[in-house]
């Protein structure tokens, strides 16, 4: 019996030790912080508290990479809130690791906005942070058996933008993978690099031809992205001009426009989308001209053809371009002015903006733009305003109804009408009834009047040199806000004359 007992008591201690031995593996392999364990400070993260949880993503950085696992299985939890925090408690890890990136990465652009708002927030912060030896990993993985992880590298390589040789000359291979999928993934990739991408552009050029319409997409976009060092590519672009699908078609016209006036020998070709079934393509092949600049002003007569176009958005965009091409005869003066009655107005939008990039030379057009100013739309009332100002001398005329217009019951087409006042004062004059009418407009009820009168007479200047006395008079309105209207306006007439 006392034998026996000896054994049982032998058998015991060795259980025991092998339960302390497993307690302490255990805690070995459970990293703790300030005397708890990870999964305490896990479960803290599912706190409702705000601050429990942001306490415990603090506590994310001392616990390091171990607790990677643990904070991708909380990206599951069913609480939005404590998805969120633990993609911010993986972005305090540090060094960032491998496995972090590409989970940043694929929150980004995942279908959760809980999370994805937050990986947004902190990925600007955390990109920087990538050591080469992660970026060089990635690279490494477009080599992978796995299409999945060559796919991801890819995308955590287009959200890192590495400029490294070794990286774009990785890319460039992977241009040529077998999965659709991943060639999209690297041609978006170095077009994220943008122009220190330039070398990867005669390979490029190759993947225009490439037998997948996705990535012949995503491949000219790429090449847009590049820009004026893209230049070789130019001829290439051309034929893909004339490709099968409207996408690719659409991508390539942005990208001549988007490599500038190095692509003006496509201009002609550009016009011929004007044809094109697709009215996207039809508004791409507006905004390149556009892009092209003044090189383009060969397709000026086709574009205003275009502003008949039937989709409103092609006509938009037309009116744009006549405006960045700048070379304004009468037959586009006629036509913008036409837009300016379009039923859409977005295009009378454009138009009237395209006349202000035309400048004195749309001075014609005056008659008009006064008539915008009573649109029933506020943008087309502002952008009128705006361009009445920048047609200068020729506009002195248009005095009257810019006064009219401070009367607007839209802010900022009020606003509008007092700077191009002050613009057309620094190149004309401004008559004496004009500062009058001003003036008499200090005594309206209405404040917001009074304050855009006030704001016009500043704008204008030392030629407003007659509402001095009326505006120190201002300086003792009760209200605070038309006193500091008027100290500015007095200053900017006759600066150093006291107003403040």
């Amino acid at each position: 019996m006392v034998r026996r007992g000896i054994q049982c008591w032998a058998v015991a201690c060795v259980l025991a030790g092998l339960f302390w031995v497993g307690a302490e593996q255990l805690r070995a392999e459970d990293p703790g912080y300030k005397g708890r364990s990870l999964a305490e400070w896990v479960g803290d993260l599912k706190n409702p508290s705000p601050q429990v949880r942001d306490k415990a993503v603090q506590a994310f950085r001392s616990l390091g990479p171990a607790a990677i696992p643990a904070l991708r299985g909380l990206l599951r939890d069913a609480d939005p809130g404590v998805r969120q925090a633990a993609v911010h408690a993986l972005s305090v890890i540090i060094p960032v690791q491998k496995e972090v990136v590409l989970t940043i990465v694929e929150t980004l652009h995942g279908a959760d906005p809980a999370t994805q708002q937050e990986a947004a927030a902190i990925w600007t912060g955390l990109k920087g942070k990538v050591g080469r030896d992660v970026i060089m990993s990635l690279a490494g993985d477009l080599k992978h058996d796995n299409a999945d992880v060559r796919q991801k590298a890819a995308e955590a390589l287009a959200e890192i933008r590495s400029v490294e040789k070794d990286v774009l000359q990785a890319l460039v291979a992977a241009l040529k993978d077998q999965k659709e999928v991943v060639r999209q993934k690297v041609a978006d990739a170095i077009g994220a690099v943008g122009p220190e991408a330039g070398e990867t552009v005669p390979v490029l050029t190759q993947a225009l031809r490439d037998p997948d319409t996705a990535t012949r997409q995503r491949v000219a976009r790429a090449i847009g992205q590049v820009g004026a060092k893209a230049k070789e590519a130019v001829p290439a672009l051309a034929q893909a001009l004339n490709d099968a699908d409207a996408g690719v078609r659409q991508e390539t016209a942005t990208a001549l426009g988007k490599i500038g006036e190095v692509a003006k020998s496509t201009v002609p070709d550009l016009v011929l989308l004007f044809k094109d079934p697709d009215a996207k393509v039809r508004e791409a092949a507006a905004v390149a001209l556009g892009m092209i600049g003044s090189s383009a002003k060969g397709a000026n007569p086709a574009l205003v053809q275009l502003l008949k176009d039937g989709e409103a958005g092609v006509r938009q965009k037309a009116a744009e371009a006549l405006g960045r091409i700048g070379q304004a005869g009468p037959d586009v003066i006629a036509a913008l002015v036409q837009a300016l009655a379009d039923k859409d107005g977005a295009v009378r939008v454009s138009a009237a903006s395209a006349m202000g990039r035309l400048g004195p030379a749309a001075q014609d057009a005056l008659p008009a733009l006064e008539q915008a100013l009573k649109d029933g739309d506020a943008s087309v009332r502002q952008e009128a305003a705006r361009t009445i100002g920048k047609i200068g001398v020729a506009a002195e005329k248009s005095f009257p109804v810019l006064v009219q217009a401070l009367k607007d019951p839209d802010a900022n087409t009020r606003e509008a009408a007092a700077k191009a006042m002050g613009t057309i004062a620094l190149v004309g004059s401004v008559p004496k009834d004009v500062i009058q009418a001003l003036i008499q407009l200090l005594n309206e009820t209405d404040v917001e009047v009074k304050r855009s009168a006030i704001r016009a007479l500043g704008e204008i200047g030392p030629k407003a040199a007659d509402a001095i006395p009326v505006l120190q008079e201002m300086l003792k309105d009760a209200d605070p806000n038309l006193r500091r209207a008027a100290a500015a306006a007095i200053s900017r007439i006759e600066p150093g004359g006291g107003g403040g």
